[in-house]
């Protein structure tokens, strides 16, 4: 299955394209929406492949990315850093270390995990555009 989202192109380059996408079109459908985002800029702004097909400054287009990739991208933002830090804390806890110690490591793993999010996160689908969309 595909996820789809319309964002209008803002500029292109050489290879690749900016797109801009509305935070409340991509965040419509999640509970959270409303607290969220409240403090960040109302729109998202991607850098994506240039699509093989004509695209001009401002034209509105279908942007997809495969679920595989979506559930990937959550799998490591949410579960890698917290298995770190639960791993770090067994591990000095069968130690029998002090707690400082046990925070301290729990603070190492987490930021460890976020350089090993990074790294995963480059194996991932990019999402990509599919259809300029033409309003009549």
């Amino acid at each position: 299955m595909i996820n789809t989202i319309c964002g209008t192109i803002k500029d292109i380059h050489d290879n690749e394209v900016q797109v801009l996408i509305s935070r409340k079109a991509a965040c419509q459908n999640c509970d959270a929406s409303k607290i969220c985002h409240s403090l960040s800029k109302p729109e998202m702004d991607f850098r994506l492949p240039r699509p093989d097909m004509p695209v001009a400054i401002g034209d509105r287009v279908i942007v997809a990315l495969e679920s595989v990739s979506f559930l990937k991208a959550c799998t490591y933002a949410f579960l890698v850093p917290l298995c770190a830090i639960l791993l770090a804390l067994f591990t000095t806890s069968l130690l029998d270390l002090n707690e400082t110690i046990q925070a301290s490591s729990a603070v190492l793993a987490f930021l460890a995990s976020l350089f090993l999010v990074r790294k995963l996160g480059k194996r991932i689908d990019n999402p990509r555009i599919i259809e300029v969309v033409h309003e009549e």
